[in-house]
């Protein structure tokens, strides 16, 4: 009697050991997997191009904030590269400017004054978004044209201009530090997913071990 109860019991024993064995197996690949993903959680706090329309400007009520995300962010690669665009850009704008209808703006030192501008106005921004508020102005200026323009208060649709790509850039930085700050809350998830994976291996050895000296009891008592 006391040897069936003695065998059964080191069987019940075998077999939670087993089970939890199994377990722990398992969750030290589940964790480990797991953990693994978020420690490789990225974040950037790259700004990609504003996209700027010209039908805000004119009705600004019926357009919400619409932004383009997926552009990539030009790649200088040299001052002299940018300097050199950056002039061709001013040109293109003081082109459009020049066409629109007498009165609608002063002629008189226009380059001049529209470079000084938007250079002031672009100052804190990179090189890349400093060609992106240029390229904007100028297609802006010769949509403006062909529109007509004759309505238009120069000044006032420069400020508008300037507002708007400077809200765009300020809500994707805005974005850009919330991902970061998700980025970093999952790689600490992920360190401490893989540090309780360590831990179930060390149950998973010790339930291995339990089940070894198990099995040599048996053997010896046979």
């Amino acid at each position: 009697m006391l040897k069936f109860i003695e065998n059964n019991f080191f069987l019940i024993v075998r077999r939670i050991g087993l089970l939890f064995a199994l377990l722990s197996l398992a969750l030290i690949v589940f964790l480990g997997v797991f953990g693994y993903e978020k420690i490789s959680s990225r974040a950037t706090d790259q700004i990609n191009t504003p996209v700027i329309e010209l039908a805000k400007y004119q009705n600004p009520i019926s357009l919400s904030l619409q932004s383009n995300f997926n552009q990539p962010e030009l790649a200088i690669e040299s001052q002299s590269v940018f300097s050199k665009e950056f002039d061709q850009q001013v040109e293109h704008i003081m082109t459009n400017l020049q066409s629109l209808p007498k009165g609608v703006i002063d002629q008189s030192d226009l380059q001049f004054k529209i470079k000084v501008m938007i250079k002031i106005k672009a100052s804190n921004y990179s090189q890349a978004l400093k060609l992106s508020y240029i390229e904007s102005l100028a297609t802006l200026t010769r949509q403006l044209v062909n529109v007509g323009g004759d309505q238009v208060n120069i000044d006032d649709f420069l400020h508008w201009h300037d507002q708007e790509f400077a809200q765009q850039v300020d809500h994707q930085a805005q974005q850009n530090l919330m991902k970061m700050g998700s980025a970093r809350v999952d790689q600490m998830t992920g360190f401490i997913s893989l540090l309780m994976a360590a831990v179930a291996l060390g149950f998973f050895i010790m339930f291995v071990m339990m089940l070894a000296m198990l099995r040599i009891e048996k053997n010896t008592r046979k």
